[in-house]
Order: C-alpha cells, then sequence, then structure tokens
C-alpha cells in the first residue's frame, strides 16, 4: 500500500473512532465507559476534523507533509494522554486499544512522511523547506 492510502485510511479509521464514541451502543461494546455525553462529542469532534485534515492531505502528500507530521504528534500526545488519565477515566481495553493504534498511526505518519518527502523534522514542524 502507498504511503498517500495510509495517509487516507489514517483519516478514515478517526472516523470510525468518532462514531464509536457517539454511538452509545458500540462504546458500550468495547467498554468504553462515558459518564456525560458532553466529552465524547467533543473529541469525537476533533476526530472528524483530524479526518478531514488526513484525507485531504492524502491527496498531495509533498504539499501537506507538515500537516500529516503535526497530526502524527497530535497521536502521540492521545497516546500520552490515554496512558495517563485512560485506563481509569476511558476504561482498560479502549484505552489500551485506543493507544496502541493512535501509536502505530503516529509512527506510521512520521516515518512516512520524512521518507517520502527527505524532509527533516525541523522542516516538517516549522513547514520550511518546501
Amino acid at each position: 500500500m502507498t504511503f498517500d492510502r495510509l495517509v487516507f485510511w489514517s483519516g478514515i479509521w478517526n472516523i470510525g473512532l468518532g462514531l464509536i464514541l457517539v454511538t452509545p451502543p458500540a462504546a458500550q461494546l468495547l467498554g468504553v465507559q462515558i459518564p456525560n455525553p458532553f466529552w465524547p462529542l467533543i473529541v469525537a469532534g476533533f476526530l472528524w476534523y483530524s479526518s478531514a485534515t488526513l484525507i485531504v492531505s492524502s491527496r498531495d502528500v509533498g504539499r501537506f507533509a507538515s500537516i500529516i507530521y503535526w497530526e502524527a504528534l497530535l497521536r502521540f500526545f492521545a497516546v500520552t494522554a490515554l496512558l495517563a488519565y485512560g485506563f481509569t477515566y476511558v476504561g482498560v481495553l479502549p484505552a489500551a486499544l485506543f493507544a496502541i493504534t493512535d501509536f502505530a498511526w503516529g509512527a506510521i505518519c512520521i516515518v512516512g512522511v520524512r521518507r517520502v518527502t527527505g524532509r527533516s523534522h525541523t522542516s516538517l514542524l516549522r513547514n520550511s523547506g518546501v
């Protein structure tokens, strides 16, 4: 599979995660603990925005490389948040699943965007050297 397709499917993955959060039967099936419907809606909205940026970015990886890179960094932030709070506030199984998949997508995107574009971390962070 080409890197642009991986970026595309990463965006699709986020749509699915958002749907799980706003669909109580799906969330309950995975053991997601949702004490208040406000927070899953906020997270789902963020995931769907992230989905849109990844899907659009997949159409021209070279042009949108920095966006893909920053999205990968956001996934690492999500992993950190899940490890710190997810097991207590989200549930053990969903926190572990979400953390593992976010880490994998983040690593794939960072390694892939650097390999495809040949740009450094600094260049991608600052969107310079394009």
